[in-house]
């Protein structure tokens, strides 16, 4: 081994040493935490909603403008204007109630987590979301905090509600009925005493706000929010993310999960701005959207390693290009443990380097270019699955600069990508026939 093969392994070791101590930790107790699985949870129950609601996006509100004189603008928007009635009230009644969605999905899996009656506790925490919506300053066509401006509302109301019925449940706060008595009946009844109590104490804090502060509730966590939802919106934070998430899943811990579940509130009041935005003709006010993530950061997968799987199936190597083959068609839809795994590059030092710094290279040129309207901003919230290309494009109501964004970043992964590729191949080549020889 030479002497700067010693240095790097030395320095590969004081990393993995300081991941181990300082992250690993933190990690794991995110992945343990009940109220970060729920809140994870919640989302992913309202995911078909959002998606179903984005999807509706471009044929809404196409991306022409509406002064426009093109034969092909005048007759996107004379479409939009004929569909409109169809499909406005699914997008009102998916996108326009997604915050209700959440408290449900919250609530349910928080729960099942301290094993509650799961639908009694869902639909608890939808009413005590529901208590601190101001209904009659809703106006026809305008979702407010039933969309995506009450989600931190809605997760709080929701931990709130669980937690009340717990304490109500550990304490013995509740009225029992004799075991004769159908199991629903008596959940039923077990959860009046923790229902009304829920419901008065949120009623009075919405009286209280209302007569002292003449303020509502997501009126006011919008506001304590607002400042951690701009913080989340910068450059900085997309790249602590990108390394935080990146570190972790070097050491085989599945970092995109955790930073996705912290992230998920964010991008989807952004999303809901964004949107908001859209309607009304100004400009889309937020960059760091889950489509940004998925479809220029992580193409083909964390570390955006779809290049590899090309280079593989290229190579002279047998392991390679078995790997390749076995994770070709994942790849293609942005799933690549069969890489990660398979080359390897998890633990493998030679592929550190390259592992995190494609995406933080990429999200810089992406972040800029946006910050610069070379890209458009996204607005709308398709599968992570969905390949690249087309979904940097789609969620980003048809744009093709976007698309070409996502071509240019797999080539920039395949430029760096490349040279430490080969220096794999020809160790690999080198083992294959020192084995053949050995046989």
């Amino acid at each position: 081994m030479s002497k700067q093969s010693g240095v790097n392994l030395h320095a590969m070791g004081i990393l993995v040493s300081i991941i181990e101590q300082r992250m690993v930790p933190v990690a794991n107790w995110l992945t343990r935490s009940q109220h970060v699985l729920a809140l994870r949870d919640g989302f992913q129950l309202a995911m078909p909603f959002i998606i179903i609601g984005s999807l509706l996006v471009p044929f809404l509100y196409p991306p022409v403008l509406a002064d426009s004189v093109h034969p092909l603008a005048q007759w996107l928007l004379a479409v939009s204007r004929l569909v409109s009635p169809l499909l406005y009230p699914v997008y009102a009644h998916t996108l326009g109630l997604i915050s209700l969605i959440i408290a449900y999905g919250t609530a349910a899996s928080l729960a099942k987590a301290y094993q509650l009656p799961e639908r009694l506790s869902g639909l608890t925490g939808c009413l005590a979301f529901l208590m601190l919506i101001d209904f009659s300053s809703l106006q026809p066509g305008i979702f407010g905090y039933l969309g995506g401006l009450g989600i931190f509302t809605a997760l709080c109301t929701a931990i709130y509600a669980i937690e009340v019925i717990r304490l109500f449940y550990r304490r013995g706060w509740c009225i029992h009925m004799p075991e004769e008595v159908p199991l629903m009946t008596r959940r039923g009844f077990q959860l009046i005493m923790p229902l009304l109590f829920i419901m008065l104490s949120l009623s009075l804090l919405k009286l209280w706000l209302q007569t002292q502060f003449d303020i509502t509730l997501p009126q006011l966590m919008a506001e304590l929010f607002r400042p951690l939802i701009s913080g989340a919106d910068t450059l900085p934070a997309l790249l602590l993310a990108l390394l935080v998430a990146h570190l972790l899943w070097f050491m085989g811990i599945h970092g995109a999960l955790i930073i996705t579940g912290v992230l998920s509130p964010f991008w989807m009041a952004n999303l809901a701005a964004n949107q908001a935005a859209l309607v009304v003709g100004e400009p889309l006010p937020h960059i760091f959207l889950q489509g940004f993530w998925d479809y220029f950061l992580l193409i083909g997968g964390t570390g955006s390693t779809l290049p590899l799987v090309w280079m593989a199936l290229r190579s002279r190597s047998r392991t390679l290009k078995s790997v390749g083959k076995l994770g070709l068609m994942p790849s293609l839809f942005n799933i690549n443990e069969p890489i990660l795994f398979g080359f390897p590059i998890i633990m493998n030092p030679l592929f550190f380097l390259p592992f995190i710094a494609v995406p933080l290279l990429n999200a810089i040129l992406a972040w800029q270019l946006t910050q610069w309207g070379f890209l458009d901003r996204f607005v709308a919230l398709l599968p992570w699955s969905v390949p690249a290309p087309l979904g940097a494009a789609w969620a980003a109501n048809g744009s093709w600069h976007n698309l070409l964004m996502s071509l240019f970043c797999i080539f920039n992964s395949w430029m760096i990508y490349r040279p430490f590729f080969v220096i794999h191949e020809k160790m690999l080549l080198q083992l294959e026939t020192e084995s053949a020889m050995a046989e």
